[in-house]
């Protein structure tokens, strides 16, 4: 072999080694094609979405990879997003504060994760109402077995901000569960372990993370004071509807449970908290945890089964493509936002969006980004060969065990349900945002999207039928299989047929009043049922259809601001018709009796008649079931 044959093989040679160890690299290594690919994701999310502004911060190895703003802070002044200086609300990652605070207490010694909470509670107690106490580690992993409270989460003004003892004590959630169960994401459970911190340190909550997270940290532009201090409150972002073809300012969301979800940061400040979690606890010359403490707290903690990601002790798994990854996201009504870890990477990614179509764009650029660069390997997985019958176990409707059990909210569990039905080719199908997902059994109780590694998981009750669906990417939460007695095929039928029945009923009666008077009634007419057992059921539907109207106008007017910010006057106002219909239906089942007792009127209308006193009964029990009946707030 000749020099020059030689020399061309070793450069050949030379040339692929270089090319495959560069292609083996992670491609976040170049800078700009990282900002080149984040600017593209972004924006593309925020034209398609109406999106005012973001914030975007991304750390590898302790270097601040990606720092940038997009958009505007302030549309109508065009002020643009600064990512060192423009705050925006973070949402429920204020709750990591919580949790990091938490443990900066257990190893001090302070706090035992695994004591009844109720040693360290003044103002209020957790009632006895199971065997078993409600831990801090229940609070940290959301197992504390509480309902969810919503009314008055937020505030449109600082009229209600309260100690948060005094908040806690009016606001304390039923205990629906044995503690320790199954995860159910609870702001108030958040709340209380920021109350024990207040007891334990003597400080106020937003004085404690100032002293012990915030400064150390020089996350200088953070804060969970409400209204923000003078020298914060000029650089924070707008919040933003985007309605009519504009961008509509709406004003700043006072959260009376601060410590759950009212921080306010930046992305550069965010970077430093991602810092310190990805160093254990450690950032510079500072530290706010030791490193037993911060991998305790990364490490699992509660599972609900072994195919669905684990909760961490206040993290959120949100691990997808065989890729570990830890965090938090957060939503106001304007502001939400994201905060997720690789630990193994080092790597840390926070966004946060200024209006309010980003709920859903934040965790599709966290999913993009994971695609993009950990992409999934292992796409194959072998299917489980078992029959229709095997499969139709799972078929059903299940519903978030996340709802409130109390009061007029209950209605919320009828509306928030996902359906999953069978398949001609032998998989399960669910529907997300008007988009179906397949699903193959790869197990006896575990299912794996036909389009990517996403994971469902089944468990069965007592009597062995199938009662949980779990997400493998949302282990904060449970789906419970929604028995018959209250699901939406029952309620929105019968709702239904009393409206429709009502409403034919309600036109029907005056045409054939004006009718009689012109023409000779028939046979079947002659003794016609009286005018004062007509206008009876004639005002009882119309004030049972102007309760059901005026609930579902108001409610979805605001998309639920109407409760989240305290029950509006509208609603209270609305409650008083269903009391009207009690009277109203009482009278009508009176004159249903005295109509059969004395043969009045012709059959058919006595039979119609019965049937509207059934459903106006049938109506009665449904708001009953649903907390709508009285003044339930």
């Amino acid at each position: 072999m000749n020099k020059t044959l030689l020399i061309l093989i070793s450069l050949i040679y030379f040339t692929f080694s270089l090319s495959s160890e560069i292609s083996a690299q992670p491609l976040w290594q170049n800078e700009e094609a990282l900002e080149s690919y984040i600017d593209g994701l972004v924006q593309t999310y925020m034209e398609e979405n109406n999106i005012a502004g973001a914030t975007m911060g991304i750390v590898k190895d302790g270097n601040t990879l990606l720092l940038k703003g997009y958009g505007y802070a302030d549309v109508e002044s065009g002020t643009t997003v600064d990512p060192k200086s423009t705050l925006f609300r973070i949402g429920s990652i204020s709750k990591m504060f919580v949790w990091t605070a938490i443990m900066q207490l257990a190893e001090q010694g302070k706090v035992d994760l695994e004591a009844d909470i109720n040693q360290y509670l003044t103002d209020f107690k957790i009632p006895a109402t199971y065997s078993s106490p409600i831990t801090l580690k229940n609070l940290m992993t959301h197992t504390a077995g509480f309902e969810d409270y919503v009314i008055g989460l937020f505030a449109k003004d600082r009229s209600r901000l309260k100690p948060l003892g005094e908040i806690l004590a009016d606001e304390l959630p039923k205990r629906v569960r044995e503690p320790g169960t199954e995860s159910s994401y609870s702001n108030h459970g958040t709340g209380i372990a920021a109350y024990i911190v207040e007891q334990i340190s003597g400080l106020s909550f937003s004085e404690y993370v100032e002293q012990h997270i915030l400064d150390p940290l020089l996350m200088e532009r953070t804060t969970f004071r409400q209204p923000l201090p003078d020298n914060l409150d000029d650089s924070m972002s707008k919040g933003y509807r985007f309605t009519e073809g504009e961008f509509k300012e709406m004003g700043f969301e006072y959260v009376p449970l601060g410590p759950v979800g009212a921080a306010s940061s930046t992305a550069s400040d965010m970077i430093n908290f991602m810092k310190a979690h990805l160093q254990l606890g450690q950032l510079g010359e500072a530290s706010i945890l030791q490193n037993v403490t911060a991998r305790n707290m990364q490490a699992p903690a509660f599972r609900h089964a072994d195919a669905v990601n684990p909760m961490r002790l206040g993290f959120i798994d949100m691990s997808q493509n065989n890729i570990e990854v830890i965090g938090h996201g957060g939503d106001t009504f304007w502001f939400h936002s994201n905060m997720a870890l690789f630990p193994r990477h080092d790597l840390g990614f926070f966004v946060s969006f200024n209006s309010d179509q980003g709920g859903g764009v934040k965790s599709e650029v966290l999913r993009d980004f994971i695609d993009h660069y950990f992409p999934e390997e292992n796409l194959q997985a072998d299917t489980l060969e078992v029959s229709n019958d095997y499969l139709q176990r799972f078929t059903g409707d299940y519903r978030p065990n996340r709802y409130p059990h109390e009061r007029l909210t209950y209605l919320m569990a009828l509306f928030n349900t996902n359906t999953i039905s069978l398949t001609e080719e032998g998989t399960l199908r669910t529907m997300e945002d008007e988009k179906a997902n397949f699903w193959f059994p790869v197990d006896s109780l575990v299912f794996r999207n036909t389009m990517n590694s996403r994971t469902l998981a089944f468990s069965k009750g007592e009597t062995g039928e199938i009662s949980r669906m779990y997400m493998k990417e949302l282990p904060i939460i449970a789906f419970e299989k929604v028995p018959a007695i209250s699901g939406k095929y029952l309620h929105f039928s019968l709702f239904g047929v009393t409206a429709i029945s009502f409403l034919l009923t309600m036109g029907y009666w005056p045409l054939a009043f004006l009718s009689r008077r012109k023409y000779k009634p028939d046979y079947m007419a002659e003794y016609p049922i009286s005018k004062w057992k007509k206008g009876v059921a004639w005002a009882n539907g119309f004030f049972m259809l102007a309760f059901l109207a005026g609930m579902a106008v108001v409610v979805s007017a605001g998309n639920g601001e109407a409760i989240v910010f305290g029950i509006a006057d509208s609603i209270k106002g609305l409650l008083i018709l269903p009391l009207i219909t009690i009277l109203l239906t009482l009278l009508m089942v009176f004159f249903t009796f005295r109509l059969w007792r004395h043969g009045e009127s012709g059959i058919w209308s006595r039979l119609w008649y019965t049937l509207l006193s059934l459903l106006a009964v049938a109506y009665l029990w449904q708001l009953w079931f649903w907390n709508l009946l009285g003044f339930n707030y």
